[in-house]
This record gives C-alpha cells, structure tokens and sequence, in this order.
C-alpha cells in the first residue's frame, strides 16, 4: 500500500478551506499533507472487509452451530443488530489509526468537530427540502415509504426480543460508521487529491449509494441523493459530526415510521 504524495505539511489557519476543518484550538498547527487517493481508498477497503470478514465469520460460525446453511434466511438471524454494531465499531478503531499514522489527530483527520450555528441551521434546511423532494417522488411513483429490509428487521428484532439493539444499530452505529468511512477518512484524503472536493462528493455518494444492495433501484437512488446531501454538508462546513447527526435523523425518522407501519399505528 503505497503513501501517495505526503511530502510537506499542511498549516491549518482560520481561513483555510473547510476541507480542512480550521479550529482555533490547532490555528497554526503544522500537520502532514493526508494518505494520497490510493493509500486513503487501500486504506478504507482495508477496514471495510476486515470489519466485516471478522462479522460474516461470526454469522457463519453461529449458523454452523445451529446446523444451519448461510443463506437468505439465515441473514435475517436476530443477532445481527448486534453484529452491525460490532462491525462499525471495528472499522471506526482502524480508520481512526489509519488517521493517526498519517500523524493527524484521529478526531482532526476523520472531521470530527464541532459545527457552527449557521452550518447547523443550513443544513437541517437542506435535509429537510431533501426529505420533502424524494417523499414527493416517492408519492409520484406509487411507491411504498418503508421498504420490505426495513419491516422485516423489525419484525424479527421484535420476534427475538433485540429491538433495543436494532434500534441503536440502525440509529446510531451504521450512522456513525458510513459517515466516518466516507464523509470522514475518504473525503479527507480524496478531498486533498487531484480528484478534488466535488468529484470526491460525486464519488463518494456513488459508492455511498452502491454498498446499499438491502435496497431496489428507488432505494439506491434516494441513498445517492442523501449522500451527495452529506457529501455537501462535510464540504461546506467541514464537520462530520453535523453530517452524523444529520445521517441519524433520517434513520431515527425511518426507523419510527417503520415501527408504526409495522404496529399498525399508520
């Protein structure tokens, strides 16, 4: 895995382009340039298929243990919510050391800082005229807002009793884990390439989008939406933390929504 062009230091200034995230704390901080693209890219696949050779390990041995085969079926097993924490868990701890052998602060590197007000106040806007635009397309196209992968993980999680694990799994973990692989580690790094900040945006809300196979075409599609949303926000205000909490607001959203569909409440 080679380093890429890393020659030289990046000095972080309060006028400095948000892709760098400035701060007042490290105004004036020297810090090395970020892994080029293809040691940022060998770096996230790296974490990516470790997290989750180590979980599908995990799945395989417990339906072997049960006798079972690993088959559709046995993807719906209810210790799965479980297992996608785990999994973003992993690949959270191994980007965050990824970031810091680029001799950045784990925090710095992955865009973990606080947002302002403004950035706040704009991007809640901008996801809510989102949200309005694909709910109406949504309507248009005589589709349904939930889709099957949502109610049938709500269904077994209620069947087995891991709801509460569901929920912080589908809420919190699988949030913060894409945000910090794709609006953190690899914008950071792409960013910072020839590639730029907008065709990392491009790119990384094509690649955000094409990891969710659990969805059809619709599903893909407003997911290439919401990513080049979060895509937006990290470039504008350079906080992955507000692109977090904005990624966890859908979610929670789409998971209450479920739940009434599901409890015959809607």
């Amino acid at each position: 895995m080679t380093a890429g062009p890393r020659l030289g230091t990046v000095r972080i200034t309060m006028n400095e382009h948000p892709t760098a995230d400035p701060a007042p704390d490290l105004a004036g901080a020297l810090l090395p340039r970020p892994w080029g693209f293809w040691s940022t890219l060998g770096f996230a696949l790296l974490a990516f298929l470790l997290a989750h050779i180590v979980v599908g390990g995990i799945v395989w041995w417990l339906s072997l243990s049960r006798g079972e085969v690993l088959s559709e079926a046995a993807l719906d097993d209810p210790t799965l919510p479980l297992l996608l924490i785990v999994t973003n868990v992993m690949l959270i701890v191994m980007l965050a050391g990824a970031s810091r052998l680029a001799g950045w602060p784990a925090a710095r590197y992955l865009g973990l800082v606080q947002p302002n007000r403004r950035d706040v106040i704009v991007s809640i806007a901008a996801l809510i005229a989102v949200m309005i635009a694909l709910e109406a397309l949504t309507w248009l196209l005589g589709r349904a807002s939930v889709t099957p992968f949502q109610t049938d993980a709500y269904r077994v999680a209620k069947t087995a009793g891991t709801l509460p694990l569901m929920w912080l799994a589908f809420v919190v973990a699988a949030p913060a884990g894409e945000e910090i692989l794709f609006r953190g580690f690899v914008f950071r790094g792409w960013a910072a390439s020839p590639l730029g900040p907008l065709g990392t945006v491009a790119l990384t809300s094509l690649i955000f989008a094409a990891i969710h196979l659990q969805y059809d075409w619709f599903g893909i599609f407003q997911t290439l939406c919401l990513g080049a949303l979060f895509g937006w926000v990290r470039w504008r205000g350079g906080s992955v933390t507000l692109t977090i909490l904005l990624h966890m607001a859908i979610n929670l959203i789409s998971t209450l929504w479920t739940a009434a569909k599901v409890e015959g409440l809607v």
